[in-house]
C-alpha cells in the first residue's frame, strides 16, 4: 500500500492580505432571536468531585463539549436532559418549535467508570445511538415516522470500555476511567449492518509506572511502528490515551426497510468487538468515516502508537492478554522551523559542562562532539552532518542548559523556504516540536536538575489533579489551539496510515458545523478551520484517486476559503466556549460561555477588504429572566440554534 503525505497548503488566492478588519454591526436581539422554553428537565452537566485527578485535554474536552447533537432528519437536533431523557427538536423559522421525549436513558453508576457527558449521534433517519455517559450505549429505533409525535424504542445495548485494568492498581479510584465517544457511524456490508464508533479514554500512567508497562493490554495496547507522518512517544510527557475502534452487528435486529413494527422492545445485548487501539498524544478533535472501510483521524501532534495486533477481538475483559509490551523508542532529537530560523534540542543522558562540548557550525554542516563524554559522544556525536539547506553560520549559536539540554538556534540563509528534513539526508526525524514543547522540556529539566534557571509554567499545561468544578464552567485557562493538528487516513481493519499530514502543519482552531446525514455525500467530509498566520483557512476533505488507477484511494484537503483575521480574533475572547465555521463558508460563529455570540461573515466579493461582524446579546433573552449558560450550539440552514441550561434559542442569521 503506497504512503501518501497529506498537504494542508493554503491557496494565496484565497488569501486577502489587504483585509482591513470587520466592521461592526449590532443585531437587535428581538427581531433575530426567538427564546422557547424546555419542555422536558433541564439541561445541567453533571459536575465531577474538585478531587478528580483530569489531564489538561480531559478538562478542555469537558469544558468545549457541546451538548446539542445532530438529529436524524434535516432540521432536528437531540439534547439529554438532567433526568437523562434523549429530547429531539424541530427547528423551523416559519413556526414555534416543536419538542419530543425520544428514550429515558436508564440512570446508574459505575465502580469502572468516570461519569463523563451523555451523547446522542444519529446513524440514519431510523436509528440513533445514544451514552450514558458512564459505559452504557444504547441504539434506539424510529417506531412510526409521524412529525410531532413519533415513537422510538431501544432495540440493544452494549458496554463502552474493555473493563478494569489489566494490570496494576485494582482499586477502584485509581483505575476508573472516564470515556468519551469520538464518533460513530451505520455501514452495510456483506449482508450484514454494522455500528462503527471510536471511544477514548486516558490511560493510567501511575498503573504503567507500577507495572513497568507503556500501556494497558487490556485494551490492545501496543508497539510503536515506524510509519510516516506517526510522533513516537517521549518520557515525562502528558498522559497518553487510547483510541479504540468496536463494532457493532445490528443484523439480526434491523430490517432491511429499517422500520419494524410499532411496538417497543426489550433491548437485547448487542455483540461489541475491539477492531483496533492507537495510542494517541490528546483526545483527539476530529474523527469521520469514509464510504470505504477508513476514517480520517485528527489528533493534536499526532498518534503515539499503532496497534499491530488489530485482528479482532471480544469486547471484554476476560479476552485481554497480559503480556509485556516493548518500550517506545524515543527520537534523538527534537526540531521545529520558522520561516527565518530553525530550532534543534536534545535532551542528553547525562550532565555535561559546556567545555566538553566541541560544536562547529559552518553554512551546510554541523560538527558536534561530546569529550570525554562517551554516552554522548556515541549516540549524539554529528561528523559534519549536512544540512537541509544553508545556514548563517556566524548568526547561529548553541547553548546548554541544566547541563541536559542542549539547543542549536540556525538562521536559515533562505528566509521563507520551509525544510522539509533536518538533515541533508532523511534520518525519519519529523518536524514535531510544537510551540510549547522547548518550554515543556526546559520545565521538566529545571524541576529535575537545577533550580538555578528561571523556567515559567508553558500556556495550557496545568497539572493533573485540577478543581473539575471550576474547569466545567471555565475556559479562560484551557487554550491549546495553537497546537498542530496530524491528520491521517487509516483503515478501519488494521487501524495502519495510509495517509497523514506532518506535525507543524498549520495549527488547529475549530471543525466546522456538521450537516444532516440526508445532505452528506460519499467522502466529501466535514471540513475544518486551521490557523495560518492571522487567518482561519478552511479547508475540506474529498475522497480522490491517485493518478496509477491501482493505488488506494486517499483523503486530499482542499482550501475552500478563508476567514481573515479570525484566528486573530478569537486569541483575544477570554470566555469563548464553542467556535464553529459554516461548511458552505458563509460564516464563523464564536459563541461565549453565557452572554454574546459572535458572528463573523465572508467579504462580499473578492475585491472588498472588509467583513461584516453581527453581536448578538442572550443576557436578557431568558424565559426566567435568570442567567443561563450556553450548552451548545449548531446550524440549521440560515437559523443558528442555541441550547442553554432551560431553554432553546434560535437566531436568524439573515437579520444579522
Amino acid at each position: 500500500m503506497s504512503y501518501t503525505i497529506i498537504d494542508f497548503k493554503p491557496d494565496t488566492a484565497l488569501l486577502n492580505p489587504r483585509f482591513d478588519g470587520y466592521k461592526l454591526r449590532l443585531a437587535d436581539s428581538e427581531d433575530t432571536t426567538s427564546v422557547y422554553s424546555l419542555e422536558s428537565e433541564a439541561v445541567s452537566p453533571q459536575k465531577l468531585p474538585s478531587s478528580t485527578p483530569l489531564s489538561y485535554d480531559e478538562a478542555s474536552f469537558r469544558v468545549h463539549y457541546n451538548h446539542l447533537f445532530i438529529g436524524p432528519r434535516d432540521s432536528t437536533f437531540i439534547y439529554i436532559d438532567t433526568a437523562g431523557v434523549a429530547n429531539m427538536v424541530y427547528v423551523d423559522k416559519h413556526s414555534p418549535l416543536q419538542m419530543i421525549a425520544l428514550f429515558a436513558i436508564p440512570q446508574k453508576e459505575s465502580d469502572s467508570a468516570l461519569a463523563g457527558y451523555p451523547g446522542a449521534y444519529t446513524l440514519s433517519e431510523n436509528l440513533i445511538l445514544l451514552f450514558d455517559g458512564i459505559e452504557s450505549a444504547y441504539v434506539i429505533q424510529r417506531l412510526s415516522a409521524a412529525k410531532g409525535s413519533e415513537q422510538w424504542s431501544a432495540i440493544g445495548l452494549f458496554g463502552i470500555g474493555p473493563g478494569p485494568m489489566a494490570a496494576g492498581p485494582t482499586e477502584p479510584q485509581t483505575w476508573r476511567r472516564m470515556y468519551s465517544i469520538l464518533g460513530a457511524a451505520l455501514v452495510r456490508e456483506a449482508g450484514q449492518t454494522l455500528i462503527r464508533l471510536h471511544v477514548c479514554y486516558r490511560i493510567d500512567r501511575t498503573a504503567e509506572t507500577a507495572t513497568g508497562l507503556s500501556g494497558s493490554r487490556g485494551i490492545g495496547a501496543c508497539p510503536s511502528l515506524a510509519l510516516p507522518g506517526v510522533a513516537v512517544s517521549r518520557q515525562q510527557t502528558p498522559p497518553p490515551f487510547c483510541v479504540m475502534a468496536v463494532e457493532v452487528d445490528l443484523s439480526q435486529f434491523v430490517s432491511t426497510s429499517g422500520l419494524q413494527a410499532a411496538q417497543p422492545y426489550t433491548p437485547a445485548t448487542l455483540n461489541a468487538r475491539t477492531v483496533h487501539t492507537l495510542r494517541s498524544h490528546a483526545i483527539p478533535v476530529y474523527c469521520e468515516y469514509t464510504a470505504d472501510d477508513m476514517y480520517v483521524l485528527g489528533v493534536r501532534d499526532g498518534v503515539e502508537q499503532d496497534d499491530t495486533e488489530s485482528a479482532s477481538r471480544p469486547h471484554s475483559p476476560s479476552e485481554a492478554s497480559l503480556s509485556a509490551v516493548p518500550p517506545c523508542i524515543p527520537d534523538l532529537y527534537y526540531w521545529s522551523q520558522t520561516s527565518s530560523d530553525v530550532t534543534m534540542c536534545m535532551e542528553l543522558p547525562v550532565s555535561v559542562d559546556a567545555k566538553q562540548i566541541q560544536c562547529v557550525l559552518t553554512r551546510g554542516a554541523i560538527t558536534l562532539q561530546f569529550n570525554e563524554v562517551p554516552e554522548c559522544e556515541a549516540k549524539y556525536g554529528l561528523n559534519h552532518a549536512m544540512l537541509c539547506d544553508e545556514i548563517v553560520a556566524d548568526d547561529s549559536v548553541w547553548t546548554i542548559e541544566n547541563g541536559r539540554l542542549l539547543t542549536l538556534y540556525l538562521q536559515k540563509v533562505h528566509e521563507g523556504a520551509r525544510w522539509p528534513t533536518l538533515f541533508s539526508k532523511d534520518d525519519g526525524v519529523l518536524e514535531t516540536m510544537d510551540p510549547n514543547e522547548f518550554a515543556v522540556i526546559r520545565e521538566r529539566l529545571q524541576r529535575l536538575t537545577s533550580d538555578s534557571f528561571d523556567t515559567r509554567r508553558p500556556a495550557g499545561m496545568p497539572t493533573m489533579a485540577l478543581a473539575t468544578e471550576e474547569v466545567d464552567q471555565d475556559s479562560d485557562e484551557l487554550e491549546q489551539e495553537s497546537s498542530s493538528v496530524v491528520f491521517s487516513v487509516r483503515d478501519w481493519r488494521t487501524g495502519l496510515a495510509s495517509a497523514s499530514s506532518v506535525a507543524g502543519s498549520p495549527g488547529w482552531l475549530c471543525p466546522s458545523f456538521s450537516r444532516p446525514l440526508g445532505q452528506r455525500q460519499g467522502n466529501d467530509l466535514p471540513p475544518v478551520c486551521l490557523r495560518f498566520d492571522v487567518d482561519g483557512t478552511v479547508f475540506g476533505f474529498n475522497g480522490a484517486t491517485h493518478a496509477n488507477s491501482n493505488a488506494d484511494a486517499s483523503i486530499c484537503p482542499r482550501h475552500w476559503g478563508t476567514f481573515a483575521a479570525l484566528s486573530y480574533i478569537q486569541a483575544s475572547k477570554r470566555e469563548k466556549r464553542f467556535m464553529y465555521v459554516d461548511p458552505d463558508m458563509r460564516v464563523a460563529v464564536l459563541a461565549e460561555t453565557q452572554r454574546r455570540i459572535y458572528i463573523y461573515h465572508q467579504v462580499d466579493s473578492a475585491d472588498s477588504n472588509t467583513a461584516a461582524q453581527s453581536v448578538v446579546d442572550l443576557g436578557g433573552a431568558t424565559v426566567t429572566g435568570e442567567t443561563e449558560d450556553v450548552l451548545g450550539i449548531q446550524l440549521s440552514g440560515r437559523m443558528l440554534v442555541v441550547l442553554r441550561e432551560r431553554s432553546i434559542c434560535t437566531v436568524n442569521l439573515d437579520r444579522c
